[in-house]
Protein backbone atom coordinates (compact mmCIF):
# COMPACT_ATOMS: atom_id res chain seq x y z
CA UNK A 1 0.00 0.00 0.00
CA UNK A 2 2.96 2.58 1.10
CA UNK A 3 5.62 1.23 -0.96
CA UNK A 4 7.23 4.98 -0.99
CA UNK A 5 6.23 6.36 2.39
CA UNK A 6 8.54 5.50 5.78
CA UNK A 7 5.82 4.65 8.46
CA UNK A 8 7.28 4.42 11.66
CA UNK A 9 5.00 2.40 13.73
CA UNK A 10 4.89 3.17 17.81
CA UNK A 11 2.98 0.28 20.19
CA UNK A 12 2.63 -0.59 23.54
CA UNK A 13 0.23 0.15 26.52
CA UNK A 14 0.98 3.56 27.44
CA UNK A 15 2.78 6.40 26.00
CA UNK A 16 2.43 5.75 22.22
CA UNK A 17 0.52 9.07 21.80
CA UNK A 18 3.51 10.92 23.71
CA UNK A 19 6.47 9.24 21.73
CA UNK A 20 4.67 9.24 18.52
CA UNK A 21 3.66 13.46 18.51
CA UNK A 22 7.75 13.83 19.89
CA UNK A 23 8.98 11.48 17.02
CA UNK A 24 6.62 13.58 14.59
CA UNK A 25 8.08 17.08 15.50
CA UNK A 26 11.65 15.40 15.39
CA UNK A 27 11.38 14.48 11.58
CA UNK A 28 9.64 17.89 10.85
CA UNK A 29 12.82 19.81 12.39
CA UNK A 30 14.94 17.21 9.88
CA UNK A 31 12.94 19.58 7.26
CA UNK A 32 10.68 15.97 6.36
CA UNK A 33 6.48 16.41 6.14
CA UNK A 34 5.72 13.86 8.21
CA UNK A 35 1.79 12.34 8.80
CA UNK A 36 0.84 11.35 12.32
CA UNK A 37 -1.92 8.86 12.81
CA UNK A 38 -3.22 7.96 16.45
CA UNK A 39 -5.02 8.77 19.16
CA UNK A 40 -5.96 12.52 19.43
CA UNK A 41 -5.80 12.90 15.72
CA UNK A 42 -5.00 11.64 12.54
CA UNK A 43 -3.20 14.85 10.71
CA UNK A 44 -1.90 14.55 7.03
CA UNK A 45 -0.43 17.95 5.77
CA UNK A 46 -3.47 20.66 6.45
CA UNK A 47 -5.87 18.29 6.67
CA UNK A 48 -7.01 16.83 10.03
CA UNK A 49 -9.12 13.91 10.85
CA UNK A 50 -11.15 13.40 14.38
CA UNK A 51 -10.18 9.63 15.28
CA UNK A 52 -12.74 6.96 16.29
CA UNK A 53 -10.12 4.13 17.14
CA UNK A 54 -6.30 4.79 17.64
CA UNK A 55 -5.27 2.54 14.69
CA UNK A 56 -8.29 3.31 12.27
CA UNK A 57 -10.15 0.44 10.52
CA UNK A 58 -8.38 -1.28 7.18
CA UNK A 59 -10.52 0.99 4.75
CA UNK A 60 -9.97 4.07 6.72
CA UNK A 61 -6.30 3.59 6.68
CA UNK A 62 -6.34 3.13 3.19
CA UNK A 63 -7.85 6.27 2.69
CA UNK A 64 -5.53 8.18 4.96
CA UNK A 65 -2.18 6.38 3.15
CA UNK A 66 -4.11 7.44 -0.64
CA UNK A 67 -4.32 10.88 0.91
CA UNK A 68 -0.41 10.61 2.36
CA UNK A 69 0.85 9.47 -0.98
CA UNK A 70 -1.46 12.58 -3.13
CA UNK A 71 0.63 15.26 -1.10
CA UNK A 72 3.57 13.34 -1.89
CA UNK A 73 3.99 13.29 1.87
CA UNK A 74 7.30 10.56 2.68
CA UNK A 75 7.31 9.88 6.57
CA UNK A 76 4.33 8.76 8.58
CA UNK A 77 4.64 7.96 12.24
CA UNK A 78 0.90 5.51 13.39
CA UNK A 79 0.33 4.25 16.71
CA UNK A 80 -0.23 0.97 16.00
CA UNK A 81 -3.47 -0.61 18.75
CA UNK A 82 -3.19 -3.98 19.71
CA UNK A 83 -6.84 -4.09 18.36
CA UNK A 84 -5.35 -2.63 15.42
CA UNK A 85 -3.22 -5.79 14.74
CA UNK A 86 -5.24 -8.56 15.78
CA UNK A 87 -7.97 -7.32 13.78
CA UNK A 88 -5.63 -7.07 10.60
CA UNK A 89 -6.24 -3.43 10.37
CA UNK A 90 -2.17 -2.56 9.69
CA UNK A 91 -1.61 -5.96 7.54
CA UNK A 92 -1.43 -4.00 4.22
CA UNK A 93 0.88 -1.47 5.80
CA UNK A 94 4.41 -1.80 5.43
CA UNK A 95 6.41 -0.69 8.55
CA UNK A 96 10.10 0.44 8.20
CA UNK A 97 10.34 0.91 11.84
CA UNK A 98 8.82 -0.17 14.74
CA UNK A 99 9.19 1.18 18.67
CA UNK A 100 7.78 -0.45 22.09
CA UNK A 101 7.07 1.40 24.80
CA UNK A 102 6.19 -0.78 27.60
CA UNK A 103 3.11 -3.60 28.38
CA UNK A 104 1.20 -3.56 31.43
CA UNK A 105 -2.67 -4.62 32.57
CA UNK A 106 -5.25 -3.33 29.82
CA UNK A 107 -7.22 -4.44 27.22
CA UNK A 108 -8.11 -8.25 29.06
CA UNK A 109 -11.81 -7.89 28.10
CA UNK A 110 -10.50 -8.17 24.87
CA UNK A 111 -7.23 -10.24 25.31
CA UNK A 112 -8.28 -12.31 28.17
CA UNK A 113 -4.42 -12.78 29.34
CA UNK A 114 -1.48 -11.08 29.26
CA UNK A 115 -0.03 -13.71 26.86
CA UNK A 116 -2.44 -13.14 24.80
CA UNK A 117 -1.71 -9.21 24.65
CA UNK A 118 1.78 -9.81 24.58
CA UNK A 119 1.89 -11.96 21.61
CA UNK A 120 -0.39 -9.25 19.41
CA UNK A 121 1.86 -6.80 20.28
CA UNK A 122 4.85 -8.70 19.12
CA UNK A 123 3.12 -9.36 15.42
CA UNK A 124 3.77 -5.66 14.94
CA UNK A 125 7.42 -6.34 14.42
CA UNK A 126 7.01 -9.39 12.33
CA UNK A 127 6.34 -6.70 10.17
CA UNK A 128 9.05 -3.97 10.17
CA UNK A 129 11.58 -3.88 7.46
CA UNK A 130 14.38 -1.56 8.58
CA UNK A 131 14.63 -1.44 12.20
CA UNK A 132 12.82 -2.07 15.61
CA UNK A 133 13.64 -0.25 18.73
CA UNK A 134 12.48 -1.95 22.57
CA UNK A 135 12.46 -0.56 26.00
CA UNK A 136 14.89 -2.71 27.73
CA UNK A 137 13.56 -1.75 31.39
CA UNK A 138 10.39 -2.94 30.18
CA UNK A 139 10.11 -7.12 31.41
CA UNK A 140 7.98 -7.53 27.98
CA UNK A 141 10.43 -5.16 26.27
CA UNK A 142 13.69 -7.65 27.30
CA UNK A 143 11.90 -10.49 26.63
CA UNK A 144 10.97 -9.13 23.05
CA UNK A 145 14.21 -7.57 22.43
CA UNK A 146 15.83 -11.29 23.31
CA UNK A 147 12.98 -13.09 20.81
CA UNK A 148 13.25 -10.64 18.02
CA UNK A 149 16.74 -11.79 17.55
CA UNK A 150 16.57 -15.12 17.24
CA UNK A 151 13.30 -15.19 15.69
CA UNK A 152 13.12 -12.48 13.43
CA UNK A 153 15.34 -11.23 10.38
CA UNK A 154 15.05 -7.40 10.73
CA UNK A 155 18.11 -5.58 9.65
CA UNK A 156 18.42 -2.90 12.86
CA UNK A 157 17.45 -4.59 16.37
CA UNK A 158 17.91 -1.76 19.07
CA UNK A 159 17.09 -1.43 22.79
CA UNK A 160 17.03 1.64 24.91
CA UNK A 161 17.89 1.75 28.88
CA UNK A 162 17.59 4.65 31.79
CA UNK A 163 19.25 1.94 33.79
CA UNK A 164 21.52 -0.01 31.28
CA UNK A 165 24.63 1.93 30.57
CA UNK A 166 25.57 -0.78 27.91
CA UNK A 167 22.34 -0.38 25.74
CA UNK A 168 22.62 0.43 22.06
CA UNK A 169 20.79 3.73 23.33
CA UNK A 170 21.32 4.79 27.19
CA UNK A 171 19.64 8.42 28.97
CA UNK A 172 21.18 9.12 32.27
CA UNK A 173 18.52 12.09 34.00
CA UNK A 174 20.35 14.88 35.39
CA UNK A 175 17.50 17.39 36.41
CA UNK A 176 14.08 16.77 37.12
CA UNK A 177 11.66 19.43 37.35
CA UNK A 178 7.65 20.25 37.16
CA UNK A 179 8.92 21.76 34.22
CA UNK A 180 10.05 19.12 32.38
CA UNK A 181 13.32 17.11 33.04
CA UNK A 182 16.78 16.79 31.48
CA UNK A 183 18.91 14.15 30.23
CA UNK A 184 22.45 12.84 28.21
CA UNK A 185 22.02 10.72 25.27
CA UNK A 186 24.36 8.13 24.87
CA UNK A 187 24.22 6.15 21.34
CA UNK A 188 26.66 2.99 21.64
CA UNK A 189 28.48 4.48 24.48
CA UNK A 190 29.06 8.07 22.84
CA UNK A 191 27.40 10.66 25.07
CA UNK A 192 25.83 12.85 21.99
CA UNK A 193 24.48 15.69 24.15
CA UNK A 194 21.63 16.90 26.81
CA UNK A 195 17.58 16.93 25.77
CA UNK A 196 15.23 18.01 27.73
CA UNK A 197 11.56 17.24 27.64
CA UNK A 198 9.02 20.06 28.79
CA UNK A 199 6.49 17.61 30.30
CA UNK A 200 7.71 16.02 33.77
CA UNK A 201 7.87 12.76 34.24
CA UNK A 202 10.39 9.50 34.00
CA UNK A 203 8.11 8.22 31.88
CA UNK A 204 8.09 11.22 29.23
CA UNK A 205 11.56 10.88 29.26
CA UNK A 206 11.44 7.52 28.21
CA UNK A 207 9.21 8.34 25.39
CA UNK A 208 11.70 10.80 24.18
CA UNK A 209 14.17 8.21 24.47
CA UNK A 210 11.98 6.19 22.32
CA UNK A 211 11.63 8.70 19.89
CA UNK A 212 15.44 9.63 19.94
CA UNK A 213 16.55 6.39 19.39
CA UNK A 214 14.01 5.99 16.75
CA UNK A 215 15.10 9.17 14.94
CA UNK A 216 18.86 8.11 14.78
CA UNK A 217 18.00 4.83 13.65
CA UNK A 218 16.58 6.40 10.74
CA UNK A 219 19.46 8.43 10.36
CA UNK A 220 18.46 11.77 11.97
CA UNK A 221 21.04 14.57 12.72
CA UNK A 222 21.08 14.53 17.09
CA UNK A 223 20.13 18.34 16.07
CA UNK A 224 16.73 18.34 14.93
CA UNK A 225 16.54 15.81 17.64
CA UNK A 226 17.40 18.26 20.34
CA UNK A 227 15.26 21.03 18.53
CA UNK A 228 12.14 18.73 17.97
CA UNK A 229 12.09 17.67 21.90
CA UNK A 230 12.50 21.90 22.60
CA UNK A 231 9.56 22.40 20.45
CA UNK A 232 7.27 20.37 21.92
CA UNK A 233 5.30 21.98 24.56
CA UNK A 234 3.20 19.65 25.41
CA UNK A 235 0.96 16.90 24.21
CA UNK A 236 -3.08 17.62 24.65
CA UNK A 237 -4.13 15.83 27.92
CA UNK A 238 -0.93 14.18 29.19
CA UNK A 239 0.32 15.65 32.21
CA UNK A 240 -1.16 18.75 31.38
CA UNK A 241 -0.96 21.80 33.90
CA UNK A 242 -4.05 23.45 34.17
CA UNK A 243 -3.79 26.91 36.88
CA UNK A 244 -1.05 27.90 38.83
CA UNK A 245 1.80 26.20 40.70
CA UNK A 246 1.55 29.66 43.07
CA UNK A 247 -2.18 28.65 43.74
CA UNK A 248 -3.31 25.06 43.15
CA UNK A 249 -1.96 23.36 40.59
CA UNK A 250 -4.51 21.39 38.19
CA UNK A 251 -3.10 18.36 36.23
CA UNK A 252 -5.05 16.39 33.56
CA UNK A 253 -3.98 13.53 32.26
CA UNK A 254 -4.72 10.55 30.20
CA UNK A 255 -3.65 7.50 32.46
CA UNK A 256 -6.36 4.81 32.60
CA UNK A 257 -4.30 1.94 33.09
CA UNK A 258 -3.22 0.99 36.79
CA UNK A 259 0.75 1.68 35.31
CA UNK A 260 -0.10 4.58 33.59
CA UNK A 261 -1.95 5.90 36.99
CA UNK A 262 0.72 5.04 39.23
CA UNK A 263 3.41 6.58 36.88
CA UNK A 264 1.38 9.97 37.18
CA UNK A 265 0.71 9.97 40.73
CA UNK A 266 4.59 8.71 41.50
CA UNK A 267 5.67 11.70 39.77
CA UNK A 268 3.24 14.72 40.92
CA UNK A 269 4.29 13.25 44.52
CA UNK A 270 7.61 13.93 44.12
CA UNK A 271 6.76 17.47 43.15
CA UNK A 272 3.73 18.15 45.39
CA UNK A 273 4.19 21.01 48.53
CA UNK A 274 0.59 20.15 50.05
CA UNK A 275 -2.38 17.55 49.28
CA UNK A 276 -2.49 15.56 46.52
CA UNK A 277 -5.69 14.94 45.42
CA UNK A 278 -7.06 12.56 42.78
CA UNK A 279 -10.45 12.52 40.47
CA UNK A 280 -10.67 9.24 38.54
CA UNK A 281 -12.75 6.49 37.39
CA UNK A 282 -12.81 3.29 34.86
CA UNK A 283 -14.59 2.95 31.63
CA UNK A 284 -17.74 0.69 32.14
CA UNK A 285 -17.39 -2.69 29.87
CA UNK A 286 -13.81 -2.47 29.91
CA UNK A 287 -10.99 -4.80 31.52
CA UNK A 288 -12.89 -4.66 35.01
CA UNK A 289 -9.64 -6.57 36.95
CA UNK A 290 -7.27 -3.28 36.58
CA UNK A 291 -10.28 -1.19 38.83
CA UNK A 292 -9.38 -2.57 42.36
CA UNK A 293 -5.91 -2.28 41.14
CA UNK A 294 -6.21 1.47 40.03
CA UNK A 295 -8.24 2.12 43.37
CA UNK A 296 -5.15 1.05 45.39
CA UNK A 297 -2.35 2.69 43.81
CA UNK A 298 -4.78 6.21 44.09
CA UNK A 299 -5.07 5.31 47.40
CA UNK A 300 -1.54 4.60 48.16
CA UNK A 301 -0.26 8.33 46.38
CA UNK A 302 -3.19 10.47 46.99
CA UNK A 303 -4.06 12.62 50.42
CA UNK A 304 -7.89 12.28 48.72
CA UNK A 305 -9.47 10.70 46.00
CA UNK A 306 -12.68 11.06 44.58
CA UNK A 307 -13.93 8.19 42.09
CA UNK A 308 -16.37 9.28 39.87
CA UNK A 309 -17.62 8.10 36.26
CA UNK A 310 -15.15 8.16 33.73
CA UNK A 311 -17.13 6.19 30.42
CA UNK A 312 -19.34 4.25 31.51
CA UNK A 313 -21.25 3.25 29.06
CA UNK A 314 -24.24 1.08 29.60
CA UNK A 315 -22.76 -0.45 33.19
CA UNK A 316 -24.22 0.67 35.87
CA UNK A 317 -21.77 3.51 37.51
CA UNK A 318 -22.29 2.06 41.00
CA UNK A 319 -20.51 -1.36 40.05
CA UNK A 320 -17.90 0.15 38.77
CA UNK A 321 -17.39 2.73 41.59
CA UNK A 322 -17.69 -0.35 43.92
CA UNK A 323 -14.73 -2.04 42.10
CA UNK A 324 -12.49 0.55 42.54
CA UNK A 325 -13.54 1.26 45.92
CA UNK A 326 -12.41 -2.70 46.76
CA UNK A 327 -9.12 -1.44 46.12
CA UNK A 328 -8.69 1.91 47.44
CA UNK A 329 -10.82 1.07 50.84
CA UNK A 330 -7.84 -1.04 52.74
CA UNK A 331 -5.17 1.90 51.75
CA UNK A 332 -6.97 4.23 54.53
CA UNK A 333 -7.05 7.53 51.97
CA UNK A 334 -9.95 9.40 52.50
CA UNK A 335 -11.89 9.19 50.01
CA UNK A 336 -15.81 10.33 48.31
CA UNK A 337 -17.75 8.92 45.58
CA UNK A 338 -19.77 11.42 43.08
CA UNK A 339 -20.99 10.22 39.67
CA UNK A 340 -21.29 13.14 38.43
CA UNK A 341 -17.84 13.79 37.02
CA UNK A 342 -18.55 18.07 36.91
CA UNK A 343 -19.00 17.93 40.39
CA UNK A 344 -16.52 15.15 41.44
CA UNK A 345 -14.22 18.23 40.02
CA UNK A 346 -15.82 20.57 41.55
CA UNK A 347 -15.68 18.76 45.59
CA UNK A 348 -11.78 18.58 44.84
CA UNK A 349 -11.31 21.83 44.03
CA UNK A 350 -13.84 23.08 46.63
CA UNK A 351 -11.21 20.86 49.05
CA UNK A 352 -8.33 22.24 47.47
CA UNK A 353 -5.87 25.02 49.16
CA UNK A 354 -2.82 26.69 48.30
CA UNK A 355 -0.10 24.43 47.43
CA UNK A 356 -2.16 21.29 46.88
CA UNK A 357 -2.25 19.25 43.38
CA UNK A 358 -5.63 18.41 41.57
CA UNK A 359 -5.10 15.29 39.45
CA UNK A 360 -8.11 14.65 36.67
CA UNK A 361 -7.06 11.82 35.56
CA UNK A 362 -8.97 8.81 32.71
CA UNK A 363 -9.85 11.03 29.97
CA UNK A 364 -7.03 13.27 29.00
CA UNK A 365 -8.01 14.77 25.88
CA UNK A 366 -11.41 13.54 25.78
CA UNK A 367 -13.69 15.88 25.29
CA UNK A 368 -16.80 13.90 25.47
CA UNK A 369 -18.10 11.27 27.88
CA UNK A 370 -19.77 7.95 26.87
CA UNK A 371 -23.09 7.47 28.74
CA UNK A 372 -25.50 4.52 28.18
CA UNK A 373 -26.44 5.25 24.40
CA UNK A 374 -24.89 9.15 24.23
CA UNK A 375 -22.20 10.50 24.04
CA UNK A 376 -21.88 13.70 26.23
CA UNK A 377 -19.76 17.01 25.64
CA UNK A 378 -17.41 16.98 28.26
CA UNK A 379 -14.13 18.33 28.30
CA UNK A 380 -11.65 17.59 31.83
CA UNK A 381 -9.13 20.58 30.72
CA UNK A 382 -12.10 23.33 30.28
CA UNK A 383 -13.82 22.75 33.42
CA UNK A 384 -10.89 22.42 35.98
CA UNK A 385 -9.85 25.68 34.41
CA UNK A 386 -13.05 27.37 35.09
CA UNK A 387 -13.03 26.36 38.52
CA UNK A 388 -9.69 26.98 39.03
CA UNK A 389 -10.28 30.35 37.27
CA UNK A 390 -13.65 30.79 39.79
CA UNK A 391 -11.87 30.02 42.94
CA UNK A 392 -8.96 32.20 42.46
CA UNK A 393 -10.49 35.10 40.42
CA UNK A 394 -8.20 34.65 37.49
CA UNK A 395 -7.26 33.89 34.18
CA UNK A 396 -5.23 31.11 33.48
CA UNK A 397 -3.60 30.09 29.91
CA UNK A 398 -6.02 28.42 27.46
CA UNK A 399 -5.94 24.92 27.18
CA UNK A 400 -6.07 23.05 23.14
Amino acid sequence: MNKVIEVFGITGTNGKTTASCMLRKILEEEGKVCALIGTIEHQIGNKRYVPINTTPGKELLKELFGEISRQKIKDCVMEVSSHGIDQGRIADIRIAYGGFTNLSQDHLDYHKTMENYYQVKKRLFLQCEKGACINLDDRYGKRLFKELHEEVDIPDIKGYSLKDVNADFYGQITEEKLTGSMFSFYEKGHCLGDLKTKVPGRHFVYNAMLAAAMARQAGISFSAIKQGLRQLEKVPGRMELIGDEADTLGVVDYAHTPDGLEKLLSTLALFKRGRLICVFGCGGFRDKGKRPLMGEIAGNYSDYCVITNDNPRGEPPENICQSIEEGLYPTGCDYCILLDRYQAIKRAVSLATKWDIIVVAGKGHETYQLSGDEKLPFDDRKVLKELLENKYEKTYNETD
